[in-house]
This record gives structure tokens, C-alpha cells and sequence, in this order.
């Protein structure tokens, strides 16, 4: 598929972080405040960057190996029960995000979500920023990560929401998220937050806010500082 060939696409995936809602910072902050509880220094070892696209036991597991596993898992329900009880603070919807997805889905396209978050998670998430009712279905990390390598992963998801490959265009990102999509064979929109090669390589189209993204759909332009 080609720029050319965008309209004759029916489904599109929308990655959540990052792309529906500013939440990598927020995420990135939460995390060095568990770790510091922990007697661990996030901020040492990671930037920001290093957990776009990765669980928390995915970015865990890459950059402190020497955490046991049991304590990775409490460390990342500490880190979600901490991240769900402030979204006012961590999850905030790009300018343009809201009123884009309602545009899509009024010209008929099937949405779908397709995040690390898992699908209780994101349903929280999308009913915070206002767009839940929008998606016809949510794929979280049960479907979108490889259980062995932690990593975004798109394989799963034609079966799950019935579409081909063909069908479909992807909004992520992350680098770890554009290489999933490109993988699994997708055609892949990304969002350039982050100066990055594998997005500026891999992506097949960059966008750098939502009149861009309107554009290529055919809508018309809107006000991104309402």
C-alpha cells in the first residue's frame, strides 16, 4: 500500500501511549518514584525513550535483569494502582485526538486499539479520555505482546479482530511499536514525538500532530489549540 491507496483501507489500529494520550512522561515518572521506594535509580540506567513501546516487566527485564521476577511483578502493580489513581495528571489526550477518532468512526471506518496496556487497563483509560465508545475492539497485551521477548507484536492480531493485513493501517509511535507493525506486515502511520531511526526508516508515513493525520483520512482541518 501507498499513500495513494490510504482510502481504500477499512480498519485502523491506534496504539494508545502516545498516540491517543500523552502518557510516556507521566508513565517515565512513575516509574522512578516506585523504583527510588525500591532502592533502585531508574533515571541512572534509562532514559525516557528506553520504555516507549515496552511492558513493565518487558522494559524491566531488558535494563534490570537482577530484579527478581516476583519483585518485578509487585513493582509494576505498585507502579499501575499509582499511574490509575492519577490519570488527571498522567493521561492526557493529544490536541485533536478526541474529535479525530469521532470523525473516523462517522466515516465508517472499524477502530481498534491495539496497546501493551492490558484491555482492563485500557478500557479505563479510553473511558477517561472520552473515546471508548468510539473503538469496536480492544486488543491488549494478551494479544500485543510476545510472551518471550516482551516486545509489541501485531501477529496475533488479524485473527483476533477478523481483518487481513491488507485491510488495515496502524498509528504508532514508538520504535519498538513501528517495528512490530512493519513485522507483521502492516502499513504503519507514526506519530515522530521522538527523533528516531527506526521510525524515520521504517514508518511508512510521519505525522507530527493530528491535521496531519486528518489530512491523509480526507478530513478537514481543526482547531489543536481548543
Amino acid at each position: 500500500m501507498n499513500i495513494q491507496d490510504i482510502n481504500q483501507i477499512t480498519t485502523i489500529l491506534f496504539d494508545f501511549d502516545g498516540v491517543i494520550a500523552d502518557t510516556e512522561n507521566g508513565r517515565y515518572e512513575a516509574y522512578c518514584d516506585i523504583f527510588e521506594e525500591y532502592g533502585y535509580n531508574l533515571r541512572n540506567r534509562c532514559v525516557m525513550t528506553d520504555l516507549l513501546g515496552f511492558t513493565g516487566d518487558g522494559f524491566m527485564s531488558r535494563f534490570f535483569p537482577e530484579i527478581p521476577p516476583e519483585l518485578v511483578r509487585e513493582m509494576v502493580r505498585k507502579r499501575q494502582k499509582y499511574y490509575m489513581e492519577h490519570l488527571d495528571r498522567f493521561c492526557r489526550p493529544f490536541p485533536g485526538a478526541r474529535q479525530t477518532i469521532a470523525d473516523l468512526k462517522q466515516k465508517g471506518y472499524y477502530l481498534a486499539v491495539t496497546t501493551a496496556n492490558a484491555v482492563a487497563v485500557v478500557r479505563q483509560l479510553l473511558e477517561t479520555v472520552g473515546v471508548l465508545k468510539y473503538f469496536d475492539i480492544l486488543c491488549g497485551r494478551e494479544i500485543c505482546e510476545d510472551p518471550m521477548t516482551k516486545v509489541k507484536d501485531y501477529s496475533r492480531v488479524p485473527a483476533q479482530i477478523g481483518k487481513t493485513v491488507e485491510e488495515c493501517v496502524v498509528i504508532e509511535d514508538s520504535p519498538v511499536g513501528v517495528a512490530g507493525a512493519k513485522r507483521g506486515g502492516f502499513y504503519c502511520i507514526a506519530f515522530e514525538h521522538f527523533k528516531d531511526t527506526v521510525i524515520t526508516e521504517q514508518a511508512d508515513v510521519i505525522v507530527h500532530n493530528y491535521n496531519d493525520l486528518r489530512r491523509l483520512f480526507g478530513l478537514p482541518e481543526i482547531n489543536l489549540n481548543s
